[in-house]
């Protein structure tokens, strides 16, 4: 059985409720497909990524999630009510929480840092404002960087779980029937049945095994 999608007939970025008349199940292709249309009916760059992403083309999906990402943040920047908000719930989230040596040694090696490449904070907040603006893209790269270096992100997408449910979303997947065993991808009857996966998949593209083929 195919895995069905919630897709929002009015999508969330363009006002969209999360009501069950505003939520249709979709298959993947007919996901991407709808996301299709309603970039070529409206122009939002939400829709391109989502549909792109669905199709298999994340590579070009994600350079668009970052282009947004850097707009969003630039809108964010200006919107003084949102940056003042923001500001002091950190500042809320901070009070009255005890910090480690450690975390306390970092931090002042990261003030001494800045004050010597004068970009410390002022009253008013402009040189980080400022220094946040003009090195946007090296900001954005660092956070992706630091994800990366995370032991928690790093366990989570190498993980089995994480690999089978990946490769069952992909739209390119197709289930693989073995000599009665049926699996739901090229990848993951290779690891089951032991065989290299070039090897399995050049059988089933030449069909070169009547007992070995791509099944619904």
């Amino acid at each position: 059985m195919q895995k069905l999608h919630k897709h929002h007939i009015i999508p969330r970025h363009m006002g969209g409720s999360n009501d069950l008349n505003n939520i249709v199940e979709l298959t993947i292709e007919e996901h991407a497909l709808a996301h299709k249309k309603l970039y070529e009916e409206y122009g939002k760059i939400e829709d391109k990524i989502a549909w792109l992403c669905l199709s298999g083309k994340t590579e070009e999906g994600e350079k668009l999630r970052i282009k947004l990402a850097q707009q969003n943040f630039k809108k964010f920047l200006k919107n003084k009510k949102l940056f003042n908000s923001w500001k002091k719930n950190i500042s809320k989230s901070l009070k009255n929480k005890k910090q480690s040596d450690a975390t306390k040694e970092k931090r002042s090696q990261s003030l001494k840092k800045a004050y010597q490449e004068n970009r410390h904070k002022k009253p008013n907040g402009k040189i980080l404002v400022n220094y946040v603006k003009s090195n946007l893209k090296k900001c954005v790269k660092l956070a992706a960087e630091g994800r990366k270096k995370s032991l928690k992100w790093k366990e989570s997408v190498t993980s089995e779980e994480y690999r089978n449910k990946k490769c069952l979303l992909d739209p390119r997947s197709k289930k693989v029937f073995y000599y009665g065993t049926v699996y739901p991808s090229i990848r993951n009857a290779s690891k089951n049945i032991n065989i290299n996966y070039n090897k399995l998949r050049n059988i089933l593209c030449k069909n070169l095994d009547v007992n070995i083929y791509f099944t619904q």
